[in-house]
């Protein structure tokens, strides 16, 4: 593989993670980026060729550097060294690889991963990061910053309800029958009412059907309005009625 650069070496050697699913969770090391490679430019374990020219292949100058937490893949053209490598991702599982370039150069993407890492915690600083680097026009880091503020937007209040019925107080489970077209802010969502760990979040993305939350109807209606505002289909299931259902908790 000729990506004989120093900043590459660098970039993996730092493996910056600053927690967020849509930012590089996972990175190759230097002396071993051909097994990063597989099911990108070759096909698991038996070495088959899969770079292609052709519209929405992926290209023969391509090799991923680190992966997202959402297992999309963040890489470089090899050709593109005299520029300092522009950093490149592409949604994965889409049918077809669509570049986004999501940096100038390794260096820079670097350089923001370094700053974001380190106001993790603060959000409005966060944001302000990413605005003055890459503004909202890039659609990536556009869904960067709605991921993080779309948890936040859970401890909104909903508008005054006058009346309650008897089945309001009904206690059992909200549970997420499908995720819709944005699985990763229901995810978040979920993650921040339930108070999940990063990881125990992105489990919930690889099952079908999930809890978002346990307490009366009341309790949940607010949760219930969010989820199905981002799209997901979701279903109160009283305790009683849990019995002979397996659901992800």
């Amino acid at each position: 593989m000729k990506l004989a650069h120093e900043g590459v070496h660098e970039f993996l050697t730092h493996g910056i993670v600053v927690g967020d699913p849509l930012l590089p969770m996972h990175y190759a090391t230097f002396d071993r980026l051909d097994d990063f490679q597989a099911d990108f430019r070759t096909l698991g374990n038996t070495g088959e060729n899969l770079v292609s020219e052709a519209d929405g292949g992926w290209n023969p100058d391509w090799y991923v550097l680190a992966m997202t937490g959402l297992d999309d893949p963040v890489f470089i053209a090899a050709t593109e060294s005299p520029s300092g490598y522009p950093v490149y991702t592409a949604a994965h599982g889409a049918g077809r690889w669509d570049a986004v370039q999501i940096a100038s150069s390794l260096m820079a993407f670097r350089r923001l991963l370094e700053a974001l890492a380190a106001v993790s915690d603060d959000s409005t600083e966060f944001i302000r990061l990413i605005m003055a680097e890459a503004g909202l026009a890039n659609q990536y880091w556009h869904e960067v910053i709605e991921a993080r503020q779309e948890p936040g937007r859970l401890e909104q209040s909903l508008p005054e309800i006058s009346t309650y019925a008897p089945a309001d107080f009904e206690s059992g489970d909200l549970i997420v029958i499908a995720s819709g077209l944005h699985k990763l802010k229901v995810v978040q969502l979920v993650s921040k009412a339930r108070g999940l760990s990063l990881k125990e979040a992105l489990a919930l993305a690889e099952i079908s059907e999930f809890k978002a939350g346990s307490g009366t109807k009341l309790q949940l209606r607010q949760l219930c309005h969010r989820l199905e505002t981002l799209g997901a289909t979701v279903e109160f299931r009283p305790t009683d009625s849990q019995a002979g259902k397996h659901v992800q908790h």
